[in-house]
């Protein structure tokens, strides 16, 4: 998850008002349906095998996705900031709990100041829970960590987590009245960059209920301990809170640990009265280990509009046979025809169901494992990565697999929507590495490797030369790679046989597939890899899809490609990638942003430092027709169940 500008000085964030009126043309138009009934149950169908397991907002890159941020934790637990308006990939200042922020001082300075909303408790939302939400995340993504964001951190991590970035670009931060705080920053920022990809990482805590270090235990103020920033050598300006064990227990981190702890205790989810304290539309009413979740209106909510609906139940499914299925018993309000099954839309039609693929904000793509000690030294060299995706047949992927629905894919600025004015010339035109086998077999033939189609190609010249294999790859080594993907899709499937089928019968290069439930597979990718402690139990893996920018909203790249960042599956590093990533975060205006967009994502199409697949949409959406609120769907994988009404 899954997963998006101006002068210096003293000033609102103008810039946003300029990206959405670039973005607005094709993001659909408002809902203007009526909710003409209150009450009813609406069903919704999770994507298949893909179970929320995780509750806490604070979450590591094993547990970043879709299914457990966007379409669970948010219903109850609200980010300061809300990001997508009816369909547009936009600021949404009437669902935020923050005011627009405000930089002072040449953008060096950020204040916030919360509006007057409360939790369930009735307990009101102030500046203290927001210092508790930084508090812990500074205390539980160490930057000495290899990885940031995952789970070799000291507390649960944070899977938006990039080194140099949030929160360690803040040089100190202080409550300055009930509902008010201040940032001072160690840069001078992009403030559109710095609201739509770091603010938009923060998310209040209930202090008066969470702030503690075991069940049983007492609130305390334990969370503003330890909060010393402390200079790294070498690294300046980046700070952190040193996981000491002689204090971890009773500070930030202690608390950090504990709400992990809890949060990975599903079976209790329903149960524990910790999840009860919410400030979303919805409070948890019940909850399954299989993913089913049932929730009910939050009454306390402070927001708008208030839930019409007596219940939103979230129904899992272990294949896309067993949700059709369901489609057609009329079981699910909310679901999605399988591409193999569109024949039958006309069938679900006469049974009430409308039509509506849902496109995403994003990209879809699979990653290499380059900490892997056998394969990773191939992973590394380009001339494999381009020959390698010169055997995805994308074209054919859309037609034969993906019902037509998709576009080519060629680096990772999201294509929908059309006028997304980040979206450089190099790669809408798709062109870079298109399908062609002979180019793959020429690309290996020309560094070192005795091609053998139908069988395994192996390296016939090691070396470091123009014309050899590379470095770390040795004489007579294989090009053979176990490749795991995630169960339950039969379109996934269908595409991972076929990428099998094309890479031996055509470069010898075999595939050997195997399959995991969505969460084992993104667990397996997002567990912690680096090059000092490597990876060595996969090699490639698609957990079945790729990346919706989110909480990240402008698709700069720092959570996924910069190096040692909490989402980069494989550990992918390269400095001019990195520098790259830095420009697009400091640009002065929004020429300048965009002109920034285009070098960094050029460069990673000509680079390939993952597989891209077609993108295709999120979903094929089959609804209810007495269903109002849910059209249009929105570009981050979010639902809002707040919205819907059965007419």
């Amino acid at each position: 998850m899954f997963e998006r500008i101006g002068a210096r000085g003293g000033w609102r964030v103008v810039g946003v008002a300029a990206l959405a009126t670039l973005l607005l043309a094709a993001c659909g138009a408002a809902n203007t349906g009526n909710k003409t009934t209150s009450g009813g149950t609406v069903t919704w169908a999770e994507l298949p095998a893909t179970p929320p397991n995780y509750i806490f907002p604070m979450m590591s890159g094993a547990y970043f996705g879709n299914q457990n941020l966007y379409q669970f934790s948010n219903e109850m637990f609200l980010p300061l900031y809300w990001f997508g308006d009816h369909g547009q990939p936009v600021f949404n200042s009437q669902l935020s709990i923050g005011n627009q922020p405000v930089f002072s001082d040449g953008n060096r300075v950020v204040t916030i100041t919360l509006k007057h909303w409360q939790w369930s408790d009735g307990q009101p939302i102030t500046a203290r829970d927001v210092i508790m939400w930084m508090n812990l995340l500074s205390a539980a993504t160490d930057p000495n960590s290899p990885a940031v964001g995952s789970n070799s951190s000291p507390g649960p991590g944070w899977g938006a987590a990039v080194p140099g970035g949030f929160p360690q670009n803040v040089v100190s931060y202080q409550q300055t009245g009930t509902y008010s705080l201040t940032l001072d920053l160690n840069h001078a920022y992009n403030p559109t960059w710095y609201l739509y990809n770091e603010l938009s990482q923060v998310f209040p805590l209930p202090q008066q209920s969470w702030d503690k270090l075991s069940s049983s235990g007492a609130v305390g103020n334990y969370d503003t301990t330890a909060q010393a920033r402390v200079a790294l050598p070498n690294t300046s300006p980046s700070w952190y809170v040193p996981a000491d064990p002689g204090t971890a227990s009773t500070g930030a981190l202690g608390v950090a640990q504990f709400l992990n702890s809890q949060s990975e205790d599903e079976g209790t989810y329903a149960s524990n009265p910790l999840w009860q304290v919410v400030d979303g539309p919805f409070r948890l009413a019940a909850f399954n280990t299989d993913g089913y979740c049932r929730l009910v209106p939050n009454k306390s909510y402070s927001g708008s509009p208030k839930p019409s609906i007596s219940a939103f139940v979230e129904d899992p499914f272990t294949t896309d046979t067993s949700e059709f299925n369901a489609l057609l018993s009329g079981a699910v309000t909310i679901g999605y025809i399988p591409t193999q099954d569109l024949a039958s839309r006309s069938r679900l039609a006469k049974l009430g169901y409308n039509f509506a693929p849902w496109y995403g904000y994003g990209f879809v793509y699979f990653p290499y494992n380059y900490t892997n000690p056998t394969v990773g030294p191939i992973f590394k060299q380009l001339y494999f990565r381009q020959a390698f995706q010169s055997l995805v047949n994308q074209k054919e992927y859309i037609q034969q697999f993906d019902g037509g629905f998709g576009q080519v894919e060629a680096g990772p600025v999201p294509l929908n929507p059309s006028t997304n004015p980040f979206q450089s010339p190099l790669e809408k035109a798709g062109q870079m590495y298109p399908y062609d086998p002979s180019k793959a077999v020429s690309l290996l033939r020309d560094h070192g490797w005795t091609v053998v189609p139908k069988g395994v190609s192996y390296c016939s010249n090691p070396g470091e030369g123009a014309n050899q294999c590379g470095k770390g790859i040795s004489l007579n080594e294989q090009l053979n790679f176990n490749f795991l993907y995630a169960s339950g899709n039969t379109e996934q499937t269908n595409e991972m046989e076929a990428l099998q089928s094309t890479a031996k019968a055509q470069a010898g290069i075999n595939l050997t597939l195997s399959t995991e439930p969505f969460q084992q597979v993104i667990g397996t990718a997002f567990g912690g890899c680096s090059y000092a402690t490597p990876c060595t139990d996969w090699q490639m893996a698609n957990w079945l899809g790729g990346w919706t920018y989110a909480p990240d909203y402008l698709p700069t790249g720092g959570e996924l490609f910069a190096t040692g960042a909490g989402s980069n599956g494989g550990d992918y590093s390269d400095p001019t990638n990195d520098a790259n990533i830095v420009a697009t975060h400091t640009a002065p205006n929004q020429a300048a942003e965009v002109q920034a967009l285009f070098k960094y994502q050029d460069y990673l199409v000509k680079q390939v430092p993952v597989v891209y697949l077609p993108e295709t949409p999120l979903s094929l959406t089959m609804y209810k027709s007495n269903l109002k609120g849910l059209i249009p769907q929105d570009g981050f994988g979010v639902i809002y169940p707040q919205e819907y009404s059965l007419g």
